[in-house]
């Protein structure tokens, strides 16, 4: 695996090694007098040469600075029991307090010599010592009226310390005064110079000089740093310290002072008085200061100590201090109880964005800072930290925690670039401790969980963009103010995010070993401890989160940036894509206070799709598709273009089961942001391995939207009122509300918002149903940040057949209008519908959708059907085999393929780009798989697709517009390709619904419906190529045709692929056999219906059953009877009898009923049919064996009467045939035939009749007793 090549940085530290410090004080080198009196707390050291290196020091003033706990109180005291004079009883130049000398008799400062004396006897007893200590005997009020008063009685008790000394070399004056400081009684000018006036008065009363020594100077400023009175209590107590020293200039009165202090501020107050400090990188004192190497070791010895102890102590490294091995003087140092109060309080309270500094610091044992001087006490208030959190590190550094090799640093400007380590491994334990509980209380803040989630498992970038910009406004003043080294602000927002990953136990957080700190990219992995524990690559749980951060003017931009960079996902020459499943890359852009997140999803070498299960998806839902693992074909590539078309409208046509709203559900479960963890889990997985994860960019928008789904469907009102349709768009449009209510915090709606809100989802009275889906995606902008997906899914069946008032239609165009026309909060919609009405004028506010339906679709065309290669890959999953089989009806051997492409192919689909051909109806194709997946044969095939739904409407139309009696429409069902003059842009028009119909929209109509398909030039030049030549007669609207001989066909098929159509024509045809067989049944249905004219009612079958089976029975009164009933029933403007003739013809031409009669005789299934045939002297009209007479053949002569009364139709039948006799048209039949049967039919406009004569016998007429052929 890949980690164990990685640097990992999080350890387990749920550790508490602090040493408990021991039951009693250790007795060693000396009494316990000494212990006692020298404030130590376990032991003493001898330390007695700080006495010598104090007086040889060339500084009239020392400052040491070092941690509490490094033995300055006790040296201080040991300086004081060592200087100070017995003020009691003194002889005569006796001084000396020989109570005192004991205590160093046995010291090693008892073996030192200047000019020829001891020490002891030099300096031992000689000198008024002021001791101070401000850490014990001095504490702050709570104002600064009580701490003066406080520091009154402090300067009280420091007086009466001296109360039995004799004060008579005073003046009287100087007596008062004292006595004003004893009882405490002093102004607060008079307490400015209380420390001065005590030093001065100590010098003339014993006339000799002071040694002055002041323990935890700053321990008053740090106490009150914090508090309100801070400015004007620092005012007072520097000018106390400044005044003795300014005082001393002035006479002289100080032998030598000696200051310690915890922190190292460069104050301008101690520039003046010539102060020398020496801080524990300074090499002088540190041995008096520190516990040696030699001493640690003796101590062991003595004590009969484990040398583990040495090993926790000791400095790690402390040769980069200074050349002398040392440890804190208190070997046994229960850190939690020793920190300052000041201090403790930063410490419990860790800067969030130092937390990858800290475990850096853990892991490594060291890190480099660059860190402030501290320049002045001000750099100490919380509110100065708070901006400047670097100043912890210093404070680190001045209490002793970190240390670094001051031989190694480099200054630039108030700042050192130091490499900071743990001092001792017992304060890498306690900051540990500390570092651990203080990590595990902030992981417990439910918005880091959250945050942490967002990051790991639900990609929730709002969440992590509210949050990254709360911290980034706390931290953002984290900043050195000097650029000491490029892009320092990006590692701040850095250190920001690797923090808050180092919280969770949950993962593992690795930077890169090596980066270019100059480089504004940052780089972190994400590896959850599952995959490092089983170190598998389990399919779906082997991920890893990979963050880009990036600091760019422009945040999106930053973003893009971020994602774009290391395409090849290459961390510490380790292939990301070879490692894991799934990289989640997340790219993080900052500039100053703003910041932005993206993340996108990239699979990984040896990703693995989840393998889908042998049971077709069916339903349309696709998540229950995915999360029952069944199959469906991919179609998520209609993703990817809706990404690239943003701000877009589409409305989508195709007919119904084709997928539409599969698709929506599809895009809708794509784009949704889940609302919490669960909802997210159930979704995460859902497009993994899809067409539209292959391309990564595209992931950069999974589940970011809110997405506002509509669907019209269910609107089945059987009301026929215009209020129920309204009710029902109140009705789903409140459900939505209803919906996002559950999903955004409702409460930080405005007022208003909310009041309106509720109106809307209590479907009040009042509400303006037009905008409440833009009133929502206003409401939702707010909370996701994001624009608004609307989708709507059968928007057609919101305009129904019942929307009969103009007011409501009003309505519902302008809710599509306000919905979707000047909507700033939309970032795209989609509209889908079968139909494309009510959408189409200029004042819907649809007017500017983008149309894709079969016609046109630039984006979509292979996102609804199933192209070949989809039906291919269907086939070979469920192991449909392509043996060759006879089909049930031609008996040719057909392979299964070629049999689906003739039942269920035929589909196309425009686009600028060409035409898709070859679309299979998805629906039947499903369902074919579904019946035949257990089968090896025998495949049924049949019309599943037209069997979901009702032929009434379709049946409607036909009947009511006659249409089943077009010529176009009776070519369509021949097998020809039919051109019309169509509109491509335009959709059916509203009076559709009026069922004020047009003959464009009866086309458009049952080609929206799926019932036609479109075809190309190329398709419809090889149609009429192949057309056979009768069909083409009677297939015409070119009446001339079907007067043409088999020569002048074939010319007339060439002119007609050569010629050049217009822009605005269509090519349609009949898809495939399954709607062919629908159309078939449908004309027999109608055919079967009863007619009511003014003649009586019938049934057209029956009539044109009577009027066949009268030819083939030779019974002239069924024929005459049926034809004369079909033709009455015609409207003047069907073809062929709607012939356009011209004004001084009385009734359309013999070949417009000849076509006439081929289209009946065709639809009837005459077999033998012929027409225009030579034969004898002529042509015959129409000829076809007798189908109930093997022995007989029928031969028709047709011809136009002028008149149309019974005589004048009578004598044209007789000319009729007695033409057929006299051109011996029956001469071609004799030999095959015994038996001739010679029909005359006479016309005129829609009247007709009919006589026949079989062989040479007499004509048979035919007496309308009832009056058939009355107008």
């Amino acid at each position: 695996m890949a980690e164990n090549k990685l640097k990992r940085l999080t350890e387990d530290e749920n550790q508490d090694s602090t040493a408990e410090p021991p039951n009693k004080k250790i007795k060693s080198i000396n009494d316990d007098i000494i212990i006692e009196n020298f404030l130590c707390k376990y032991f003493f050291i001898d330390k007695s040469l700080l006495i010598k290196e104090f007086l040889q020091d060339g500084s009239k003033i020392v400052c040491i600075t070092r941690p509490s706990g490094y033995g300055k109180t006790t040296n201080l005291t040991m300086l004081r029991y060592f200087f100070e004079m017995n003020y009691e009883n003194i002889k005569e130049n006796e001084f000396q307090n020989l109570q005192n000398k004991k205590y160093f008799e046995n010291l090693l400062i008892s073996k030192e010599k200047e000019d020829d004396q001891t020490y002891l006897d030099k300096y031992q007893g000689k000198y008024p010592v002021i001791y101070l200590d401000f850490s014990s005997d001095f504490k702050i009020g709570k104002t600064f009226e009580a701490t003066i008063k406080n520091f009154k009685n402090f300067i009280k008790k420091l007086f009466r310390s001296y109360k039995n000394i004799n004060l008579n070399n005073l003046d009287n004056y100087d007596k008062e005064q004292w006595e004003i400081f004893q009882n405490g009684n002093v102004s607060i000018d008079e307490l400015n110079e209380s420390i001065s006036f005590l030093c001065l008065n100590l010098n003339k009363t014993f006339n000799k000089k002071i040694i002055l020594l002041i323990d935890n100077y700053e321990s008053p400023i740090l106490n009150t740093v914090n508090t309100s009175f801070f400015n004007e209590f620092y005012e007072f107590y520097e000018e106390v310290f400044l005044e003795i020293f300014k005082q001393d200039k002035r006479h002289h009165y100080l032998f030598k002072t000696f200051i310690t202090r915890n922190l190292k501020v460069n104050e301008d107050s101690f520039k003046e008085i010539n102060l020398t400090n020496y801080s524990i990188t300074s090499s002088k004192y540190n041995e008096y200061f520190s516990i040696t190497d030699s001493e640690m070791k003796k101590l062991i010895s003595i004590f009969k100590l484990n040398n583990e102890i040495f090993d926790k102590y000791c400095y790690n490294d402390i040769n980069e201090i200074s050349s002398t091995h040392s440890t804190n003087t208190e070997i046994v140092n229960d850190f939690s109880s020793k920190i300052n109060t000041f201090f403790n309080e930063i410490f419990i309270n860790f800067d969030y964005i130092m937390i990858k500094d800290i475990n850096l610091l853990l892991q490594n044992g060291y890190i480099e800072k660059a860190i402030p001087e501290l320049i002045n006490y001000e750099m100490l208030k919380k509110d100065y930290i708070e901006k400047h959190r670097e100043i912890f590190w210093t404070l680190l550094v001045e209490y002793g925690y970190l240390i670094y090799d001051y031989r190694t640093v480099t200054t630039i400007s108030d700042f050192k670039v130091v490499k900071l380590k743990v001092s001792t491994n017992d304060v890498r334990e306690f900051i540990k401790k500390k570092f651990f509980e203080w990590k595990k209380n902030l992981f417990n803040v439910e918005k880091i969980q959250n945050t942490i989630d967002s990051l790991t498992s639900n990609y929730d970038e709002e969440r992590i963009i509210e949050f990254l910009k709360d911290k980034i406004k706390s931290n953002l003043g984290y900043s050195t103010g000097y650029d000491y080294y490029k892009n320092e602000f990006i590692d701040k927002y850095y250190s920001i995010i690797y923090s808050l990953l180092s919280l969770s136990d949950e993962c593992e957080v690795v930077t890169k070993e090596i980066f270019n700190e100059n480089n504004n990219i940052r780089e972190l992995l994400i590896i959850p401890k599952d995959n490092l524990e089983t170190n598998t690559l389990n399919n779906n749980k082997n991920d890893i989160i990979y963050i880009i951060i990036n600091y760019n003017n422009n945040v999106e931009k930053g973003c893009i940036e971020a994602l774009d960079y290391n395409e090849n996902l290459i961390f510490d020459k380790i292939e990301l894509k070879n490692e894991y499943d799934k990289i989640i890359k997340f790219g993080i852009a900052f500039n100053k206070k703003i910041c932005d997140v993206i993340y996108e999803i990239n699979y990984g070498k040896y990703f693995k799709k989840k393998e889908m299960q042998k049971n077709l998806y069916k339903g349309e839902k696709y998540r229950d598709a995915i999360n029952d693992n069944r199959y469906l074909i991919d179609k998520t590539k209609m993703i990817s273009e809706l990404i690239q078309q943003k701000y877009d409208v589409f409305l989508i046509t195709r007919p119904r089961r084709f997928g539409k709203s599969l698709n929506l559900s599809m895009i809708k479960e794509f784009f949704e942001k889940p609302i919490n963890e669960k909802e997210n889990e159930d979704k995460k997985f859902v497009f993994d391995g899809l067409e539209v994860s292959k391309d990564r960019k595209n992931m950069r928008h999974f589940h970011k939207y809110p997405v506002i789904y509509l669907n019209f469907k269910s609107n089945n009102n059987k009301e026929d009122d215009n209020s129920s349709i309204i009710n029902f768009l109140k009705k789903e449009i409140s459900s939505v509300f209803n919906y996002y209510k559950k999903r955004i915090d409702f409460n930080k709606l405005s007022r208003d918002q909310q009041e309106e809100w509720n109106k809307i989802e209590q479907k009040s009275d009042g509400v303006i149903l037009q905008s409440t889906i833009k009133f929502l995606c206003t409401c939702l902008k707010e909370f996701y940040k994001r624009r608004c997906i609307i989708l709507i899914d059968e928007y057609d069946k919101i305009f129904s057949e019942k929307l009969k008032s103009e007011s409501t239609f009003g309505t519902i165009k302008t809710f599509f209008s306000d919905t979707f026309k000047g909507n700033e909060y939309l970032h795209f919609g989609i509209v889908t519908g079968c139909l494309d009405i009510g959408l189409n004028e200029l004042n819907s506010g649809a007017n500017n959708f983008t149309k894709c339906s079969l016609l046109k679709d630039n984006y979509f065309s292979d996102c609804y059907g199933f192209t070949e290669d989809e039906l291919n890959k269907i086939l070979s999953k469920f192991n449909i085999s392509d043996n060759k089989e006879k089909s049930d009806k031609d008996k040719t051997k057909d392979g299964i393929k070629e049999r689906l492409k003739k039942k269920y192919d035929g589909y196309s689909c425009f686009s600028d780009k060409g035409i898709i051909k070859n679309i299979y109806n998805p629906f039947s194709v499903i369902k074919f798989i579904e019946t035949n997946k257990d089968k090896k044969e025998n495949y049924e095939l049949s019309n599943y697709w037209v069997n979901t739904g009702s032929n009434d409407k379709l049946k409607n139309l036909i009947r009511e517009n006659d249409f089943n009696f077009e010529i176009e429409f009776l070519s369509l069902l021949c097998g020809r390709i039919i051109k019309i003059s169509y509109d491509k842009d335009s959709g059916i028009d509203d009076n559709f619904l009026r069922k004020d119909y047009s003959y464009r929209d009866i086309w458009k109509v049952l080609f929206f419906s799926g019932y036609l398909a479109v075809a190309d030039e190329e398709e419809y030049n090889e149609n009429i190529k192949n057309m056979n030549n009768l069909k083409m007669k009677f297939t015409s609207n070119d009446l001339k045709v079907f007067n043409m001989n088999e020569k002048e066909i074939e010319s007339y098929k060439n002119k007609l692929i050569e010629t050049k159509d217009l822009e605005d024509i269509l090519y349609f045809k009949i898809p495939n056999q399954e709607v062919l067989d629908n159309f078939n049944e449908l004309m027999e249905e109608l055919n079967k219906e009863k007619i009511t004219s003014d003649y009586g009612d019938f049934k057209i079958s029956e009539v044109l059953e009577n009027f066949i089976n009268g030819i083939y029975n030779k019974d002239l009164e069924m024929i005459n009877k049926g034809l004369s009933k079909y033709l009455r029933q015609f409207s003047s403007r069907h073809l062929p009898i709607s012939y356009k003739r011209k004004s001084t013809e009385s009734s359309p031409p013999e070949h417009v009923y000849q076509l006439f009669l081929m289209q009946l005789f065709f639809n009837l299934n005459v077999k033998g049919l012929v027409a225009e045939q030579e034969s004898g002297y002529g042509i015959i009209d129409i000829g076809f064996p007798n189908e109930k007479e093997n022995e007989e053949y029928i031969i028709i002569e047709i011809k136009v009467s002028d008149k149309d009364d019974q005589n004048s139709l009578s004598k044209a039948c007789k000319e009729a045939i007695n033409q057929i006799d006299n051109q011996k048209y029956d001469e071609k039949f004799k030999n095959s035939f015994n038996k001739i049967i010679k029909y005359g039919m006479a016309f005129n406009r829609r009247k007709c009749l009919i006589e026949m004569k079989e062989n040479n016998g007499d004509i048979k007429e035919y007496e309308d007793n009832e009056d058939d052929n009355k107008t």
